[in-house]
């Protein structure tokens, strides 16, 4: 009985603080709209709906772009989750950044009548990781679920025509504040070096520690840079070859400067690895089947051209890729005269 108590308790407290947050988010829009109007009532006020996952928010900032170019003057509002917010704050085409606590809250702000425009950017199918309620989307544009979007291309490109955008494929970019860079440039790290992540929200992405460590020591062994390991959590230790250890110690905007400086990415499919694509720092990624997708290539820009990045596919689960086939890429890109890195031996 006190477990059904606690989750009608848990249910109770989410739903007060969904509904005080978006008090705070209309007001704060009735302001915006009740100026923007005033200044110019034909101006338009477009919200972009992305609350989560910071691989599917990098991938989608070519959204803003194509809605500046295609309207102005328009005043484009992104909806985020607040851990998320620095990737959209920093940002110079978005004017408003505006924080929810749950999927199901943005609801309540798309019936408000505050925008001229939404661009709900999730999938039909998506529901609420916190109160477990589905989305609730009108659009289904194109058709495109959770069972069948890499079907439609990159992330961007999927995400952008269930929202009833053209199929963009531009690449993405990250806008890394000064206090970003001065936060990176106090580690003192290295003038070059390797960066690897190995963990993401989706544990069949993952490739075993014993297969990482056992390329840090051919890295070690043959190669003249070192290794900064970033990311939420921490795999390797400094004993198997880590120079660095900075995961859980970064902003997200700290973590895509020190990927920025970094001379090659290795990684499975991961936020950091979308954020190397938006910095254009050239890569390795790890990939195999991921809910019942095979072969599928998440990036658009940058990491779409092979010269760029080196996809290392597997058969069936990242886990199966050898050690052998990731130092080969390792070579292979450490060898490329655009790289423009030390050799490995």
């Amino acid at each position: 009985m006190h477990s059904v108590f606690d989750m009608i308790n848990r249910h109770m407290r989410h739903g007060t603080r969904m509904r005080l947050n978006f008090i705070r988010n209309y007001f704060l829009l009735k302001r915006l709209r009740n100026r923007v109007k005033r200044e110019n009532h034909e101006r338009r006020i477009i919200a972009v709906m992305l609350l989560e996952n910071m691989g599917d928010i990098v991938a989608c900032e070519p959204v803003v772009r194509y809605l500046k170019e295609k309207t102005p003057d328009s005043v484009i509002v992104w909806v985020v989750k607040k851990v998320y917010r620095e990737l959209i704050d920093s940002n110079p085409f978005i004017d408003l950044t505006v924080s929810l606590h749950c999927l199901s809250e943005r609801l309540l702000l798309i019936n408000s009548g505050l925008f001229d425009e939404v661009v709900d950017l999730h999938f039909v199918d998506r529901y609420c990781s916190l109160c477990r309620r589905p989305l609730k989307k009108d659009q289904d544009v194109a058709g495109i679920t959770l069972n069948n979007y890499f079907h439609y291309g990159s992330l961007l490109s999927a995400m952008a025509q269930s929202a009833g955008l053209p199929a963009l494929e531009e690449g993405p970019r990250v806008y890394i504040p000064k206090h970003s860079s001065a936060a990176v440039d106090a580690l003192g790290l290295p003038g070059e070096f390797i960066v690897i992540n190995c963990t993401s929200n989706a544990d069949e992405k993952g490739w075993p520690k014993e297969k990482w460590e056992c390329l840090l020591g051919e890295i070690k062994e043959r190669c003249a840079l070192p290794v900064v390991e970033v990311g939420l959590k921490p795999l390797i230790d400094r004993s198997s070859g880590i120079y660095y250890g900075l995961c859980g110690k970064l902003s997200i905007m700290e973590s895509a400067e020190v990927i920025r400086r970094a001379r090659l990415f290795i990684g499975i499919d991961s936020g950091p690895a979308h954020l190397a694509n938006a910095v254009n720092t050239h890569g390795i990624v790890l990939m195999g089947n991921y809910l019942g997708f095979k072969r599928y290539l998440p990036f658009s820009g940058f990491y779409k051209e092979s010269e760029h990045a080196e996809i290392v596919y597997a058969d069936g689960s990242a886990a199966e890729i050898s050690v052998e086939r990731v130092f080969a890429a390792v070579e292979k890109m450490l060898n490329n005269a655009s790289v423009g890195i030390s050799h490995c031996e």
